[in-house]
C-alpha cells in the first residue's frame, strides 16, 4: 500500500500536445498534475534541487521547432530517471525530424521516445496522472507505467462509477466495461498488449478489491501485462466506487486473427 501525492509535471512543446494537456488538466479533479507550456528554452525549469519529489512527463509535437527546443533542453535530463517522453505524430517522418529524435534519444538513456497519436494522448494523460496521485491498495512505480507505454501503439480506456450500496457488482461492472472495450479495439484490428486498471472512488475490502482482479485476469491470458492499483482520496467519497482500464493496444498477430479451424494448413503445422 502506498499514500500516492507524488506531483506529476506535464512538460508541453507545441500548441497540439500543450492544447490537449491543458484541456485534461482543467477536468482533472484528483490534483498532484501541473502543466508547463514551454515556447522557449527556460533552463531553471530543468535545473531545480527537488526533481526526484516530482515525475515529469515531455510531450512534443513532431514538427521541427519543438523537436529543436526539446533537444535544446534534452542535455539536463542525460542522467535523470524520473520522466518519459512523448512525441505526437500522425504521418511518416521527414529525415530531419528522424535526425533529432535519434539524437534526442541517444541524450535519453533512461527513457527513448514513444511516438504516438494524437487520440492516444488523452488516455495515456490520465494513465500517469492517476499512478501514486492517492491512496493504493498496491504499489506500483513508473517502472510499471513505461512497460504499459511501451507495449503498445494505440491506447484506449474505458470505466464507469456505481453507487457504495451495490458495490459488489463491481466485477461484473468491470466484465461489461471489458466487453465494450474489446469490441472497440477489435474493431480496430488490435490486441491488447498490456492493461493498467485503477480503482477509484469510496474504498473497497480486499475480498472485492480480490473478486475484481480476478474478473479482469480471468478475461485474458496468465502471460498479459496487468497493472493494478487504485487512487483513493478522502476528498472523492461521493458513496461511489469505480475504475478506469486503461489499454495498451498492438496490431493484431495472424495468429490471433484466424482460428485453428479458419488457418491455412500451412500456419497451422
Amino acid at each position: 500500500m502506498n499514500d500516492g501525492k507524488l506531483l506529476k509535471k506535464i512538460f508541453t512543446f507545441g500548441d497540439s500536445s500543450g492544447a490537449v494537456t491543458k484541456n485534461f488538466v482543467k477536468d482533472w479533479q484528483y490534483n498532484w498534475v501541473e502543466h508547463i507550456h514551454l515556447t522557449e528554452l527556460t533552463e531553471e525549469i530543468f535545473n531545480t534541487s527537488d526533481d526526484h519529489e516530482f515525475f515529469s512527463l515531455y510531450v512534443i509535437d513532431i514538427n521541427t521547432s519543438s523537436l529543436d527546443l526539446f533537444e535544446s533542453i534534452a542535455s539536463f535530463l542525460k542522467y535523470r530517471n524520473n520522466f518519459e517522453v512523448i512525441a505526437i505524430s500522425e504521418k511518416s517522418l521527414s529525415l530531419t525530424q528522424i535526425g533529432i529524435l535519434s539524437r534526442i534519444n541517444d541524450i535519453c538513456e533512461y527513457s527513448k521516445i514513444k511516438l504516438v497519436g494524437h487520440e492516444s494522448l488523452p488516455c495515456i494523460l490520465e494513465c500517469y496522472a492517476h499512478v501514486l496521485c492517492g491512496w493504493s491498495y498496491t504499489c506500483i512505480d513508473f517502472n510499471d507505467t513505461h512497460e504499459w507505454l511501451h507495449a503498445g501503439t494505440t491506447f484506449l480506456s474505458a470505466g464507469s462509477y456505481i453507487d457504495l450500496a451495490v458495490k459488489n457488482e463491481l466485477p461484473y461492472m468491470l466484465y461489461l466495461q471489458l466487453a465494450e472495450l474489446k469490441a472497440k479495439y477489435e474493431n480496430l484490428d488490435l490486441e491488447v498488449a498490456a492493461l493498467n486498471v485503477v480503482f477509484l472512488g469510496a474504498y473497497i475490502s480486499q475480498d472485492l478489491f480480490v473478486a475484481s482482479l480476478a474478473m479482469v485476469s480471468g478475461n485474458f491470458g496468465l502471460d498479459l501485462n496487468l497493472t493494478v492499483h487504485s487512487n483513493i482520496q478522502e476528498a472523492n467519497q461521493n458513496g461511489k466506487v469505480g475504475f478506469k482500464i486503461f489499454a495498451s493496444l498492438t496490431k493484431r498477430s495472424i495468429s490471433t486473427q484466424l482460428s485453428e479451424t479458419d488457418a491455412p494448413a500451412f500456419l497451422r503445422e
